[in-house]
């Protein structure tokens, strides 16, 4: 009687192939849904424990906050006039045509000599600082 099957079916064991290849397939796939279902719940555990976690710094930030003294009347008046005299002590703005802007980004800007960084040895600094000393003395 097994042959009857077998010989009304041309290729036995080409569908016997295909049909085991279909199998591992869907294994491979359930595999691989298990898998993304992990990773989702993990995903979800650790937004979770984010948002928690930025919630209670959010608390602590306003405890904090609020056990913080205030500050007297007086202190932030004059510290906003200290701001106002430093404003107003700075150098006006100068108003350029675009000309001048460029020939002025095109030349070189010098440094003063103090905010140079030396990389001399100490015995060549002192040398250099002894011959300053000279040439102030002879002016």
């Amino acid at each position: 009687m097994t042959d009857d099957v077998h010989i009304r079916i041309e290729q036995p064991k080409g569908l016997r192939k295909q049909f085991l290849e279909s199998a591992l397939h869907a294994s491979e796939f359930l595999q691989t849904l298990e898998k993304i279902q992990a990773f989702e719940q993990e995903r979800i555990a650790l937004k979770t424990t984010f948002t928690n976690a930025l919630t209670d710094l959010t608390i602590a930030s306003d405890q904090f906050i609020k056990s913080l003294p205030s500050l007297p009347l007086e202190f932030i008046q004059k510290q906003q006039q200290v701001l106002q005299r430093q404003m107003l002590q700075e150098q006006p703005l100068k108003v350029m045509t675009p000309r001048q802007e460029m020939a002025s980004r095109m030349q070189p800007k010098q440094q003063p000599a103090e905010h140079l960084v030396s990389f001399m040895s100490p015995l060549e600094e002192e040398m250099a600082e002894l011959k300053r000393k000279i040439q102030n003395l002879s002016i």
